[in-house]
């Protein structure tokens, strides 16, 4: 197989999806939605599922923040007193890439 007719093939594969994600949406919408008690059954369940998923959220959200801050400060060459502020600057990923990304992988690599 050429990667052009991978390509296409990919292609034709997520149309196919999308086709098919549509139909089942419309034809589980065109059903019926149940007697009274079968509503406030599903209304328990999402409402389980919604206080579920925030909870997950937040438990996500606060482990990022700790991950990312913990790799910056981990992840930090040395720094001028003067502008060890940056590491909490979002402009931070900007200045270690310019000031040593390249210069740090030619020196591991043996160069100058």
């Amino acid at each position: 197989m050429t990667l052009d007719n991978a390509l296409w093939l990919a292609i034709a594969a997520g149309v196919i999806a999308i086709v098919y994600g549509l139909v089942s949406v419309r034809w589980i919408l065109s059903q019926p939605a149940g007697s009274a008690r079968m509503q406030e059954i599903a209304a328990a369940i999402q409402a389980g599922a919604r206080a579920y998923l925030n909870r997950q959220y937040t438990t996500i959200a606060f482990v990022g923040v700790i991950l990312f801050f913990a790799l910056g400060l981990a992840l930090a060459g040395p720094l001028p007193a003067a502008l060890r502020w940056a590491r909490f600057s979002p402009a931070w990923p900007l200045y270690r890439y310019v000031h040593f990304g390249s210069c740090q992988c030619a020196h591991r690599a043996g160069g100058a």
